[in-house]
């Protein structure tokens, strides 16, 4: 069997034919011009042209190469020349009704007594690789813009506990350098209650797949903070161990809107007053158990009703057309309804509704705070009559004191106004007597 020093060009094109490859000696003569005297047939792959193209010039080769590699190509050769160190370098080819290709070319110099160097090597098209590359570079730059974007901390932990890698978007939020606790199981490092938090949250993830809402509350350096966790596992096992995926989610601030919000809502829930919220439509969204309280409906009975359920037929069409027109032009309404109850009794409420806006002015609902005032009408009512029917028993006894005062002015004798004296107290005996009888029906239950 030849020698590799001895193959034919036979031999090289039997041997190289199926490589989809290019095999090549590369060679600057000493006038410094470039050839490629032996190539194999992947030089049609790889440059477009045959070996007989290039095997007396460079040139069609240099014609493919991209405009903007040409120049650093030539210098890397020159340099490889210089050092005649190998020639190592991606390009970008560019053959006429092709897409761009990525080549990738490596070679080893060799210098001869007469000044010529050759290079013997490969060229190989590496764009499949470079656009898979890219793909898995752009995925990177995706996914790293993802974690920045994320403001929780997220961990990935092993089933034995222990922290392997972190992502903070906040370098100050743990208790902690990272330094100090990957590596180390969690439930060393951290409070009792996180760490039985994130143990139910990992075994939850085992037996559903998934774990959100397990939350738990660290004193670190800004304060006590509260942290919510959600769980995932990796598909991908480590060493046979599982590993999962760990957000947890400050949800400090969250949480004192939500205490802020629950205060609130006790207060409206215990209010004396009826606290209702309606569409715009009217129709009840909310309503507070002393609604429930005084109307006798239940909460399913009303929800989704109109208030006009309550509506006894004596208040005018005017009057509801006028608090429409005030409450939808974003006024604030104020009167009072003779309503109606379950049970059919009439009860008086003093009524406020203002409309609800949200953040950017638009109305959204409508709120009613109305107050039951009917002991107070009745309590009104009963003085004005008493106040009626009294009047004139007060009257009478008033009009004859003062009827005798002016007279006991007179110019009269003594026997005369010793007389008056008597009508007097007469007369305000009977006054006393009848502001006694004003005083005791009031006092009256209703």
């Amino acid at each position: 069997m030849p020698s590799s020093e001895n193959f034919s060009g036979d031999e090289f094109k039997k041997l190289s034919q199926h490589l989809p490859d290019l095999i090549f000696q590369f060679t600057r003569k000493p006038d410094g011009n470039y050839c490629v005297p032996v190539a194999s047939k992947g030089i049609e792959n790889i440059f477009g042209c045959k070996p007989e193209d290039v095997r007396e010039s460079f040139e069609p080769i240099v014609k493919v190469m991209h405009p903007d590699d040409q120049l650093k190509i030539l210098e890397a050769i020159e340099q490889s020349a210089n050092d005649m160190t190998d020639f190592t370098m991606e390009a970008r080819i560019c053959i006429p009704g092709r897409p761009m290709q990525w080549i990738f070319t490596r070679s080893t110099p060799e210098k001869l007594s007469d000044g010529t160097i050759t290079w013997y090597g490969f060229s190989a098209n590496i764009t499949k690789q470079k656009l898979d590359f890219d793909k898995i570079a752009a995925l990177y730059k995706k996914q790293d813009a993802i974690l920045k974007a994320i403001p929780d901390l997220i961990f990935e932990i092993g089933e034995d506990r222990t922290i392997h890698d972190y992502h903070s978007p906040v370098k100050d939020i743990l208790a902690a350098p990272p330094a100090l606790f990957i590596g180390k199981k969690y439930n060393e490092i951290i409070a009792n209650e996180a760490s039985e938090a994130l143990d139910n949250a990992i075994l939850e993830t085992n037996e559903k797949g998934y774990s959100t809402g397990h939350q738990y509350s660290l004193k670190l350096s800004k304060g006590l903070m509260r942290f919510e966790l959600s769980v995932a596992p990796i598909q991908q096992e480590f060493d046979n161990e599982r590993r999962y995926i760990v957000l947890s989610k400050d949800i400090t601030e969250r949480k004192k809107k939500e205490d802020k919000l629950q205060q609130l809502m006790h207060a409206v829930e215990q209010s004396t007053s009826s606290i209702v919220i309606t569409n715009l439509e009217g129709n009840l969204e909310y309503v507070n158990q002393q609604f429930l309280k005084t109307t006798g409906y239940s909460y399913e009975e009303v929800i989704g009703n109109n208030p006009r359920i309550l509506n006894s037929g004596y208040t005018k069409k005017e009057e509801y057309k006028n608090l429409w027109d005030t409450i939808k032009s974003g006024g604030t309404w104020h009167g009072e309804f003779l309503n109606k109850k379950k049970n059919g009794s009439l009860f008086w409420e003093e009524v406020t509704i203002s409309p609800v806006r949200n953040h950017v002015g638009e109305i959204i609902n409508f709120l009613a705070i109305k107050t039951d005032i009917t002991k107070q009408k009745k309590t009104s009512e009963k003085l004005r009559k008493i106040a009626w029917d009294q009047s004139h028993q007060v009257r009478g006894p008033l009009t004859d004191i003062l009827g005798i005062i002016n007279v006991i002015k007179l110019d009269i004798s003594i026997q005369e106004k010793v007389e008056l004296l008597s009508h007097l107290e007469k007369a305000a005996n009977q006054l006393d007597l009848a502001i006694h009888k004003v005083i005791d029906e009031t006092k009256k239950p209703l």
